[in-house]
């Protein structure tokens, strides 16, 4: 309990620390710090690190000596963010919530210890390779490098109050924080149009999840009783009704942060920004969120079965679409982004996947879900790492068509890439096979205590159908990057050389982590995530948890048949073969190719109509609108043309108009009488 408590006494200053750095850069580092301007984001990121490592220390010793007494899980408030007033002068239903007071509330415990240390080391590291990846060939730095690294520093501090948080207020400040800096970063190059485009796009999209996710969380503050602390919002005996209602709208928020079907279309083309931010976003940060929202509200989803059922559906479906998608990509950041889709289709699987919120199902289902979800922002981050490096390698030019043979000229990009694929592909001993098995595996145990056996029993061999595809893609862009005859762009004139230290140093500290994480958090050690999540209060933890071999097998066996194709096919960097196999699916090959046109879908769907009445409005607006407002005005103007010829300055004139007035007066008065 002491632990915890003294924890608590510094662990405001981890999302501070960020913060504080990333407004000194954004002020004083155009002009003061300039090439120096990392500093403070790396400076910052790395004694919010050490201080994650000392809360998880805390953290670890309080679930050793866990009971009643000594709680695994603490929440304290610092101090009072806001309240809305008194009571007394308000209307009835104000009295009855009575006043809304919001307090910047942090919670330690299991769950957000690990996602603390997960953040600020992959965000440290991501930020120390940026050094690199943001100067160009004669070291000279971008225009904009002082933003940037505020841009970053922001994002962090965002990104750990949204996981430090202990009220939904709290939280979604952080949720809104990570969307606004991921706008700033993937339009950091706003001079192209492009980047714009695909700022604008992610912004609005997962604005729309935003909504959901606000109005999900309002449904259980009035569900709850005017609750806003997760001690009181996760307590199922709270609620009379419409925690079904909310569970769903805030899902619908998740898949819109996660990029879930049908929120999915702003991440590929949020790879406009640096390569950096690519690995930002889909490793340690905002992708993240989605599946830490549904991780930590659990409790109320498992007590819904029928939204969960959505869930892994949804998850489910997303997994596939973005594998089938990624099969035929060109471009290697794109099919890492897809690659992500899919992978965050397995967290919502997992998640999906607990039902009963009296059965250890719930706890399973966040373990893997959490589970995989650290190993993958590990790999991912790896996996992008490597792509920029390439990227900043060939001139930016990252088209498969165009680069190939790489290993030759860029060996230790080319380990760091082999290590992240091997793990994405989930092949042994490497991150991914540990945690996706886990994944197929609750889902496999979900189906002997569900009512619905044969539905689990299809979502488990689709994510079987998934592990084949995800290791066939995967291998398929590294055969085609690193393979075959060396192959240069002409915007390298011939030459090419390795990274610099700043970026291959992380790279090779990322690859250990592939190797090992997985294992190291595995049940097969004695201190594993199942067992460190299951301190959570509120989960019901089983004292055995089997190793299901059936599906280690089937996994395994998919995965190993994925790459052997991909080799088939690619391993002599001549596509001839593969093109040959496929040209007798075109129309296949044409969905795939063009995402399944779910943007021009929507484009016709939605943006069209929504153009065309926004159009109808500007049109009213300028012509009906301001056409009577305009009329109005122009009123006095019209009688004041009429009668000026009368006001010519003619005594003459004046005496005739006065002769007819007295004239016509006369003439009405007689007959009047």
């Amino acid at each position: 309990m002491q632990a915890m408590y003294d924890a608590m006494a510094y662990l405001w200053m981890i999302p501070v620390f960020p913060i504080v750095a990333g407004f000194i850069t954004f002020i004083i580092g155009p002009k003061v710090l300039r090439s120096q301007a990392h500093l403070p984001c790396i400076i910052a990121g790395f004694i919010s690190f050490i201080l994650s490592l000392m809360v998880l220390n805390d953290v670890v010793k309080a679930i050793q000596t866990s009971d009643k007494a000594n709680p695994s899980s603490v929440a304290v408030s610092y101090f009072e963010w806001f309240r809305t007033g008194d009571p007394n002068l308000v209307g009835e239903n104000f009295k009855k919530a009575g006043a809304l007071k919001a307090e910047f509330s942090l919670r330690l415990d299991p769950l957000s210890s690990a996602m603390i240390v997960m953040v600020t080391f992959l965000g440290t590291l991501i930020a120390v390779f940026s050094t690199g990846y943001m100067r160009d060939h004669h070291g000279h730095i971008d225009p904009g490098y002082p933003r940037f690294f505020a841009s970053v520093s922001l994002f962090l501090g965002s990104m750990l109050i949204l996981v430090l948080a202990d009220n939904v207020l709290l939280l979604y400040a952080g949720w809104e924080g990570v969307g606004l800096c991921s706008y700033l970063l993937i339009g950091f190059w706003f001079e192209k149009p492009s980047a714009c485009k695909a700022a604008r796009k992610a912004f609005l999209v997962t604005r729309l999840g935003d909504v959901a996710l606000f109005l999900g969380f309002a449904s259980l503050w009035v569900s709850s009783g005017y609750r806003l602390d997760f001690d009181g919002l996760l307590k199922l005996d709270n609620y009379d009704s419409g925690v079904g209602l909310a569970c769903f709208l805030m899902f619908l928020g998740a898949c819109g942060k996660s990029a879930q079907f049908p929120l999915h279309v702003w991440l590929p083309d949020a790879m406009e920004g640096p390569s950096p931010v690519s690995a930002l976003i889909h490793a340690a940060t905002m992708v993240t969120a989605g599946v830490y929202l549904l991780a930590r509200f659990m409790p109320l989803f498992a007590s819904v079965p029928e939204v969960q059922m959505v869930v892994i559906a949804v998850g489910t479906f997303t997994s596939l679409l973005a594998a089938l998608i990624a099969l035929t990509q060109t471009d290697l950041k794109r099919i890492l982004a897809y690659s992500t889709m899919s992978q965050l289709g397995y967290m919502f699987m997992a998640l999906g996947a607990g039902i009963n919120p009296y059965s250890a199902l719930p706890m399973l289902a966040v373990s893997a879900a959490i589970f995989h979800l650290l190993t993958h922002a590990f790999f991912k981050a790896l996996l992008f790492l490597s792509a920029g490096s390439v990227m900043h390698s060939m001139h930016d030019v990252i088209d498969l068509r165009r680069i190939g043979g790489l290993r030759k000229v860029l060996p230790l990009t080319h380990i760091g890439f082999l290590c992240g694929a091997l793990a994405l592909a989930g092949l042994p001993p490497f991150a991914g096979f540990w945690s996706k098995d886990e994944i197929l595996s609750v889902i496999h145990e979900t189906s002997k205590a569900s009512n619905y056996p044969w539905f689990y029993i299809l979502m488990w061999a689709i994510g079987i159908f998934v592990a084949f595809l995800t290791a066939f893609y995967t291998f398929r862009a590294y055969f085609l990057t690193f393979w075959g005859v060396l192959k240069l762009p002409e915007e390298c004139h011939g030459e090419v050389h390795e990274s610099p230290k700043s970026m291959t140093l992380p790279l090779m500290l990322l690859s250990l982590f592939a190797l090992g994480i997985g294992f190291g958090l595995s049940n097969f050690t004695p201190f594993s995530i199942e067992t460190f999540l299951g301190k959570i209060p509120g989960y019901l933890i089983q004292d055995h948890h089997s190793h299901d071999w059936l599906t280690v097998g089937f996994a395994t066996f998919a995965g190993l048949a994925g790459l052997i194709l991909a080799f088939v096919f690619y391993g002599s960097g001549n596509v001839t073969i593969s093109e040959q196999a496929i040209g007798k699916s075109n129309f296949a090959i044409e969905l795939s190719k063009n995402k399944f046109f779910f943007d021009e879908i929507y484009n016709k769907l939605l943006i069209a109509p929504l153009n065309l009445i926004f159009y109808c409005a500007r049109i009213f607006d300028q012509y009906i609108l301001d056409g009577i407002v305009d009329l109005i005005a122009h009123i006095p103007k019209i009688f004041a043309q009429l009668f000026r010829p009368i006001q010519n300055g003619l005594v003459q004139f004046y005496a005739l108009a006065m002769i007819l007035a007295v004239t016509v007066f006369l003439i009405a008065l007689a007959r009047s009488m």
